[in-house]
């Protein structure tokens, strides 16, 4: 299994019912060794599937960067793709990070749900330098 960074993880196992953006953002200028030279890969995984009324909502994903971290003027600078509501825990998107996506300081992800009301759905995210080596499981936690 891929070790997974901290300062790369944009959300972790995060609640997505309404329009939000990702509860972390990455700070270019305090990582360090970002990539180390090797393309850097997004990971955007549905960690609890999606439930609505009519099962039409979707969740879209896209990459934004700002200068500043409060992403008063964010820019879109890549897509990621779109979930639909019958997407199942696992279901993932893995697409190579444009070096555009880097431009500015701050890097967050965007998720925008559309056509529906939903009630359920997490995504975990986070940026990888081996995206082929990274398996979601199951956390085993058992809950009564």
């Amino acid at each position: 299994m891929a070790y997974i960074d901290a300062q790369y993880r944009f959300s972790n196992a995060q609640a997505i019912t309404a329009s939000a953006a990702s509860t972390n953002l990455v700070d270019l200028m305090a990582v360090r060794n970002l990539g180390d030279g090797r393309p850097l890969w997004l990971i955007v995984t549905c960690t609890v599937p999606m439930t609505d009324a009519s099962s039409d909502s979707t969740v879209a994903v896209t990459v934004e960067t700002d200068d500043a971290a409060a992403f008063g003027s964010a820019t879109t600078a890549q897509t990621v793709g779109t979930f639909a509501a019958t997407s199942a825990a696992g279901t993932r998107f893995q697409v190579r990070l444009s070096p555009f996506a880097t431009a500015e300081r701050f890097v967050r992800l965007q998720y925008t749900v559309a056509n529906g009301n939903l009630t359920t759905g997490s995504f975990t995210a986070f940026l990888t330098t081996d995206p082929d080596r990274w398996t979601a499981y199951p956390d085993g936690l058992t809950i009564s």
